[in-house]
């Protein structure tokens, strides 16, 4: 294993206006080297597997392992929309619902990309 394994404590969980989710979790007092590594843990993609169990088995750690961490945080359609939200918010054009808005917006961009089409 090349991870991380501590006990934590789930202090806090919130949905977020992309369907996100934000999880806060606290540890106890760590040792200077487990803060290290935690540290070097930080701004990168991790996987955390979350068990109420006091004790984890090695076949869900070995399932830990051969999970694959290169995702990416958002595909570029919702990255898409997400830029249309933060335009909505800015300025909404008339539209009271984002979905009015975002159904708007994507809706020319279609309509543009299919007129370059032959």
């Amino acid at each position: 294993m090349n991870g991380l394994l501590l006990p934590t404590i789930i202090t806090s969980i919130r949905s977020l206006k992309d369907g996100s989710v934000s999880v806060t979790l606290e540890t106890q007092e760590l040792t200077p080297s487990k803060a290290g590594e935690l540290f070097s843990f930080r701004g990168k993609v991790t996987m955390t597997y979350l068990s109420p169990k006091d004790i984890i088995t090695q076949k869900e750690l070995d399932q830990v392992d051969t999970i694959d961490g290169e995702t990416k945080t958002k595909s570029q359609s919702q990255r898409i929309r997400a830029v249309l939200y933060l335009l909505h918010q800015q300025e909404p054009e008339g539209f009271k619902e984002f979905a009015d808005y975002y159904n708007s917006k994507t809706e020319k961009i279609i309509e543009h990309l299919k007129s370059k089409l032959p």
